[in-house]
């Protein structure tokens, strides 16, 4: 017989942290990629500030996608959680490594773009299992 065990998805504030985390590691990785794509294709630093906009919305994006897709509810509300978490979790790293924080304008577009990631989320299929 199967155990009846809770899913990660069921706790809120855990399913907060596992996706403002991964909205962390997609920042990391669309940072490394669209720097390569600065280096070697464009060669000119004229783009960096739109790229940083472009890699700070893709984490937003992606971390209220994931926890409005398999919390299945609330997604508005816990996508801009999620963005919020986000923007705390890089203001810390950005006090660490710099010694000041962000600006508090990322909050406002952490907080947007994951809510928009949420109600997408939400609002999207989820497959049936054969």
């Amino acid at each position: 017989m199967r155990r009846c065990r809770k899913s990660l998805w069921s706790s809120f504030p855990l399913s907060i942290a596992v996706t403002a985390i991964s909205g962390m590691a997609v920042i990391a990785a669309a940072s490394i990629i669209l720097a390569g794509v600065t280096l070697f294709l464009l060669h000119e630093m004229i783009f960096v500030k739109y790229i940083a906009v472009l890699d700070i919305c893709l984490g937003g994006i992606s971390a209220g996608w994931l926890c409005g897709k398999f919390r299945r509810r609330h997604g508005l509300k816990e996508g801009a959680v999620c963005g919020i978490v986000l923007y705390i979790l890089l203001a810390v790293l950005s006090l660490l490594i710099t010694g000041r924080f962000t600006s508090p304008g990322k909050l406002l577009l952490l907080a947007a773009t994951g809510a928009v990631g949420g109600v997408w989320g939400v609002n999207t299929k989820r497959c049936s299992k054969v």
